[in-house]
């Protein structure tokens, strides 16, 4: 009882003390200071921070013709809301969203929304400030489009004598599905499978690779954000060609006997020297240096004689070079050109039939004889030859026929500056008319023969 009696003291010298007193009214000052707030303002603000930004399209105008939001520049915002204080004292920074107020929007394009903030509780609020306020928004359609793809394989070298056949590189699969903005889309001109994979080959040679770069018409590289890339790995197969760089050359026909063919072809000229051919087949150029480009004719050539002659690989090699036509030339410098007639006394006939005999007829024929000049000068009608070879010449009995004559020229015995080897020749296809006639069996005459037949009879 008597410390029960003591609580009353305790509290009464408590009181006495300047400290106590002091802290007592502070708080009792505290308490009539908010129960005069609660009565009279019952309206408060609170901000909350780092809000974030919803853009959602649900129910609206822009998703109902097929449109998404592309992009967004706001993710997060500062809002200051105003209500009851009883009430948003109760809101914490999870219950607010902000949205976009995308109103009657049914194009694509970019756009300024308005921002606003909403709360999944049932508390009513005001919306004093919103920071940032808009926001811009890409909307666009979102569709799946299908693209060939071609294959990147900078650090992948070929051995000495192969290359590699770039367009028959082969990636599977070969096409891939990307899924995005359709502008975006849009832009692609190229899907590109890269790989950074360093080897050196010589032969047909697969790898795999899954990075994938997009380009431009231009050959800008795209940026991929927003676009949906499948995760594929994709086989490369690299086909390896040998290769090797081929002297060209060609062949000259109908050349007579005794005509200087080394002299005549350092006057000729290829306005391509060599080509540069591949092969599928390793071997193909083990024995090859040269190739040649066909047949030209002596005597179709000229003193302005230019031909051109198209490279025919057929399927055996592949042009690597950037030409598919040469042109063969003459040097004319220091020739020129000189008709001559010719007669029957000009023609040779060889490899006769021996049961006929071969007249020759020929008259007044101009023939164009090229070369160097002061041969020319020199040169008589008695040094032309036209021969008339009828090996394998079928006779038709006794008949006429014109055939084809080769143009020779014969060297001047005393000439021996060129190896007695002649520097002209004839320009010109010819022919000479051939008679032909079955040879007569010999036969002993009837008188001769009544004469011996009675010598014979008298002697018996």
């Amino acid at each position: 009882m008597k410390k029960i009696r003591e609580i009353p003291d305790f509290f009464e010298r408590l009181f006495d003390t300047r400290p106590f007193s002091i802290v007592f009214s502070i708080v009792c000052a505290i308490l009539i200071w908010f129960a005069v707030s609660v009565t009279a303002y019952k309206t408060t603000h609170v901000t909350f921070y780092n809000i974030p930004v919803m853009p959602d399209l649900t129910g609206t105008l822009a998703e109902a013709n097929g449109l998404s939001v592309v992009s967004c520049d706001v993710e997060k915002v500062t809002v200051e809301i105003e209500g009851n204080r009883f009430q948003i004292g109760r809101l914490t920074q999870e219950d607010l969203t902000a949205y976009l107020q995308i109103g009657n929007i049914s194009t694509t394009g970019e756009f300024n929304f308005e921002i606003a903030v909403k709360s999944d509780t049932n508390i009513s609020f005001n919306a004093v400030n919103i920071v940032p306020a808009q926001a811009v928004v890409k909307l666009d359609k979102i569709e799946t489009r299908s693209y060939d793809v071609t294959a990147s394989f900078p650090n992948v070298k070929v051995s000495a004598g192969h290359v590699l056949k770039q367009d028959e590189v082969v990636c599977e699969p070969s096409v891939i599905e990307i899924t995005g903005p359709s502008a975006q889309l849009d832009e692609i001109a190229k899907a590109e499978i890269y790989t950074d994979k360093s080897v050196e080959i010589d032969s047909l040679y697969s790898l795999y690779a899954n990075e994938v770069k997009l380009y431009t018409e231009e050959g800008a590289l795209l940026d991929m954000d927003h676009l949906e890339i499948p995760n594929t790995n994709f086989q490369v197969t690299i086909p390896v060609l040998t290769q090797k760089e081929l002297s060209l050359t060609y062949d000259i026909r109908s050349v007579p006997n005794g005509f200087d063919l080394n002299w005549f072809r350092k006057r000729l000229h290829l306005s391509q020297e060599n080509i540069t051919l591949a092969s599928r087949t390793n071997t193909a150029f083990a024995d090859r240096d040269n190739f040649n480009i066909g047949v030209v004719a002596l005597n179709s050539i000229s003193l302005n004689y230019s031909e051109i002659f198209d490279i025919d690989l057929k399927e055996e090699f592949i042009n690597q070079s950037n030409f598919e036509q040469v042109t063969l030339s003459l040097d004319n410098e220091g020739l020129d050109s000189r008709e001559i007639f010719l007669t029957s006394d000009n023609v040779s006939i060889i490899n006769a039939p021996s049961d006929y005999d071969c007249q020759a007829i020929m008259k007044g024929t101009p023939v164009i004889i090229v070369g160097e000049k002061e041969e020319l000068d020199n040169l008589s009608t008695q040094d032309i030859v036209a021969t008339v070879d009828l090996l394998g010449y079928n006779v038709r009995q006794s008949s006429t026929d014109r055939l084809d004559a080769l143009i020779s020229i014969s060297p001047k015995l005393s000439d021996t500056s060129n190896d007695n080897l002649v520097r002209v020749w004839a320009v010109g296809t010819y022919r000479v008319d051939v008679y032909f006639t079955i040879k007569q069996e010999e036969t002993v005459p009837e008188t001769a023969s009544s004469i011996i037949e009675e010598a014979s009879d008298s002697e018996t």
